[in-house]
């Protein structure tokens, strides 16, 4: 139970670095910094519980086991934070949609409405530019490019997905 304790105020603990950080000055490079900070508060739990100046009474007998425990959970949670504010960072076309739905009350939309709804947003040109920000695209003048790297967070979702879902369609 320990484990479950210690891993949920190392979260809350990079949760508030997150938010002051993000209140301070937002970062250019919004998702590195997230990893950076996630990785920091874990490191720093983790040698706090293994020189035993954190949690040494409750690892007594299987102390191993209760540091992966705290690890499983941690990551756990941290990857699905990181997800989700990536989700979040942008705009969503299902929460802007169901906002602008709720707006019109029970008149409803026509389905030229919706169409021009979306004409009008611009949903995936703002994922690029985050993309670009966070250099995970490089911008050339054909097009776009993958940033050379990894990119082993990628390549966990997309195995999880594979093993959920089954084969990847396009779209990932």
């Amino acid at each position: 139970m320990s484990s479950l304790f210690l891993a949920a105020g190392a979260l809350f603990l990079a949760w508030i670095v997150h938010l002051a950080i993000w209140r301070w000055r937002l970062p250019r490079a919004q998702l590195k910094a997230l990893l950076v900070i996630f990785a920091v508060v874990w490191a720093l739990a983790a040698l706090s519980v293994l020189t035993g100046f954190v949690g040494a009474w409750s690892f007594a007998a299987g102390w191993f086991v209760g540091f992966l425990y705290f690890c499983l959970i941690y990551w756990s949670a941290a990857f699905c934070y990181v997800i989700t504010y990536s989700a979040m960072e942008g705009d969503s076309p299902t929460l802007s949609l169901t906002r602008h739905l709720h707006r019109r009350g029970d008149e409803g939309v026509s389905h030229e409405e919706i169409e021009e709804f979306f004409r009008q947003r611009p949903f995936v040109g703002a994922r690029v530019k985050a993309l670009i920000t966070d250099n995970i695209f490089i911008e050339e003048q054909s097009g776009y490019r993958l940033s050379p790297g990894r990119y082993l967070f990628f390549r966990l979702i997309l195995g999880y997905r594979r093993i959920v879902f089954g084969p990847i369609k396009s779209g990932g």
